[in-house]
């Protein structure tokens, strides 16, 4: 993509919204490209910041390939009014999936890799790694935020009663049809009622005729409050084992509760003193 074709593209859409002692920015974009979108082509020597979405990606990424959807410039982020944030990106995502290994040995994954052998992305010897792009990001902590062990939990059951809804956004980060095998996808969401802001960020796999995952990472900060719980969570089965119609396959929105919980990890985000 040159510069002239990318200047035709819309510009990123930021918008920000104030909740007490928090600022949630939101930016949403167009897909990222599938060649430098630089006028002149990025060199070994410009430095990170200065370089294409594409060429940044490549030199901060060891995948052979990426998912065919990748919103390079969607974001989200949550900052404190002390500087400290906790922030959602495809980049930092992407930095988290498995670089050195299968995680998901089925026949599907050499059918993959061959056929990603050729992509534009980077000239990379294909190598072993994790062809579904599954990530167990969590957020990437920054400033003077940090988080410490907790017992408390998110009320899910309070986040049901129905609220005013002051602020929401659906923002993409990448996604991939593996080939015509399933679907690979990477979405958060953000909403703030009135007692608080609620976040899910959500890795959805789906091999078709193999496994069902769920990656997410909940957050919830009730109004005052000056610091964010955080629930991660992995869930996952086997499409042979699960005794739910298949037209749920295809909603992450819906599966996750009929999928076993295999993991999870909870803890808080607070600001440091």
């Amino acid at each position: 993509m040159s510069r002239a074709s990318e200047a035709k593209l819309p510009a990123p859409k930021s918008e920000e919204f104030v909740f007490g002692d928090w600022t949630l920015r939101v930016v949403k974009s167009h897909i990222m490209g599938s060649q430098c979108e630089a006028s002149t082509e990025c060199t070994d020597e410009t430095e990170v910041e200065k370089l294409c979405n594409l060429c940044r990606y490549e030199r901060l990424l060891t995948l052979p390939s990426l998912p065919d959807m990748v919103f390079a410039n969607n974001l989200l982020q949550i900052k404190h009014k002390s500087g400290g944030s906790i922030s959602f990106s495809a980049l930092s995502a992407l930095q988290c999936v498995n670089d050195q290994e299968d995680t998901l040995q089925v026949a599907h994954a050499e059918v993959w890799k061959e056929a990603r052998a050729d992509c534009e992305f980077a000239q990379k010897v294909v190598k072993p790694y994790d062809w579904t792009y599954t990530t167990d990001f969590q957020g990437m902590l920054a400033g003077g935020l940090k988080a410490e062990a907790t017992t408390e939990r998110i009320d899910l059951d309070k986040l049901r009663v129905r609220e005013e809804i002051k602020f929401y956004e659906e923002i993409f980060l990448y996604e991939d049809e593996l080939d015509d095998n399933g679907s690979t996808r990477c979405v958060v969401k953000v909403r703030v009622m009135p007692s608080g802001f609620f976040v899910v960020f959500r890795h959805y796999l789906r091999v078709d005729q193999v496994i069902v995952r769920v990656n997410d990472t909940r957050l919830y900060s009730p109004v005052g409050a000056s610091h964010i719980l955080r629930e991660s969570s992995t869930r996952e089965a086997p499409i042979p084992k699960l005794q739910v119609d298949s037209s749920l396959y295809n909603n992450p929105d819906l599966v996750w509760q009929y999928l076993p919980l295999v993991k999870e990890k909870v803890d808080k985000i607070v600001v440091e003193s």
